[in-house]
């Protein structure tokens, strides 16, 4: 089974990167600052970045760390996480192809693991009690996310339930996850977290907003395992047009604000 859910997971993001790597935003400053005080990173130690995506995490992180890894099983995240790293002249970096159940103690030792919007997608109890085994004796454990998916949309806000409407219209009413379809996770993850040998995790919460345009938003539902663009195949140009209209029936200059809460659970290895 776990080897089925790899080779799904494969195509959770296909044709993803591009989009990625424009419109995520990333983790808002605050975040970073708040995980270097708790750990306390000085420069020395090994970061791991499991599901890494185009590097949002391992690259502000990097100059922290003597060495970085950063494991995903998608290829082309990885090809456009190295572009990015290039980019900011951030050298310590490895990219890897793998999934993070297969973290084992070939990959080294590290001081922190981190999980960028992406826990949900891994068999968690398992991955964490293997991260468990190679990290240093002090070393920790963070999860982040954001609620910016028009699936969850607690404040409401009337755009993302238009933007969920017409996604539904093209796609169907089921969520997508890439080939397959979106299984919701068992239980919180602050109670998987507590009941590993991790312990009870602290939580970090910040609430923000960000401004978006039309075509902010069209490309950030291409980076998500719902709505990417080869889902829509020859109806793309229609979807984006009708979506178009529909959002500026909202707001005729076509400007939106998003409501986002970034949650951060940290454990320490005791």
């Amino acid at each position: 089974m776990a080897r089925e859910n790899a080779k799904s997971n494969r195509e959770l993001f296909r044709g993803a990167a591009q989009y990625y790597a424009r419109f995520r935003k990333g983790y808002p400053k605050g975040f970073f600052e708040y995980v270097i005080k708790y750990f306390q990173l000085d420069g020395k130690g090994r970061l791991l970045d499991l599901g890494c995506g185009t590097g949002q995490i391992a690259i502000p992180l990097a100059p922290y760390f003597e060495e970085v890894v950063g494991l995903d099983i998608d290829k082309d995240m990885l090809e456009e996480a190295g572009k990015q790293a290039v980019s900011k002249g951030i050298k310590n970096i490895k990219w890897i192809l793998g999934n993070a159940e297969d973290a084992s103690k070939g990959l080294g030792i590290f001081r922190l693991a981190v999980f960028g919007a992406s826990f949900h997608w891994v068999e968690q109890k398992r991955t964490l009690a293997k991260l468990y085994e190679i990290l240093d004796k002090d070393g920790g454990l963070v999860i982040v996310g954001g609620s910016s998916s028009i699936w969850r949309n607690p404040e409401k806000e009337p755009w993302k339930e238009r933007c969920k409407e017409v996604v539904q219209k093209y796609l169907g009413e089921k969520r997508r996850a890439g080939n397959s379809y979106y299984v919701e996770p068992k239980g919180k993850f602050e109670d998987i977290v507590a009941a590993s040998k991790f312990g009870n995790p602290e939580k970090w919460t910040y609430n923000h907003e960000r401004k978006k345009n039309i075509d902010d938003i069209i490309g950030l539902l291409y980076t998500t395992s719902f709505a990417q663009r080869r889902f829509f195949g020859g109806r793309v140009g229609d979807f984006e047009r009708e979506l178009r209209n529909e959002l500026l029936k909202i707001n005729p200059r076509g400007e939106f604000t998003e409501k986002v809460k970034t949650e951060a659970l940290l454990a320490h290895k005791f």
